[in-house]
């Protein structure tokens, strides 16, 4: 359960803050339950989406993107100080544990979309 913490956190602020936005700006008399569902469909869309960029990363897909930034800070740093080293590349290891982390946000997002949908038809 404590992997999922920050994902259910932001889940919960989200919904929370969609459904009491939603509830207080509504004319029409809708059920409460109506209004939950639309807020776990934003926060389960938020949450997907920050899975996907998080999957997405970890894959290596913005590596060449960031590549030159890269280049560019190193040279500006040597200019500063000539014994300055780069930090160490991202280990297979650590790709693959970010990549776990980010199905899980993926995961989270899919279930509380599909949450939403069973809501809407109570």
């Amino acid at each position: 359960m404590k992997k999922f913490r920050a994902i259910l956190i932001v889940l919960g602020i989200v919904t929370i803050g969609y459904t009491i936005w939603s509830y207080a700006s509504y004319y029409r008399p809708e059920t409460f339950l109506f209004h939950i569902s639309g807020g776990l469909f934003v926060g389960g869309m938020i949450v997907f989406a920050i899975g996907m960029f998080s999957e997405m990363g970890a894959s290596g897909l913005f590596d060449g993107f960031m590549y030159g930034f890269k280049r560019n800070r190193r040279a500006k740093l040597k200019e500063i100080d000539p014994d300055y080293e780069e930090d160490e590349e991202v280990t297979p290891e650590e790709r693959t544990e970010r990549k776990q982390s980010a199905r899980r946000w993926i995961l989270v997002g899919i279930a509380a979309v599909i949450l939403s949908y069973v809501l809407s038809f109570v």
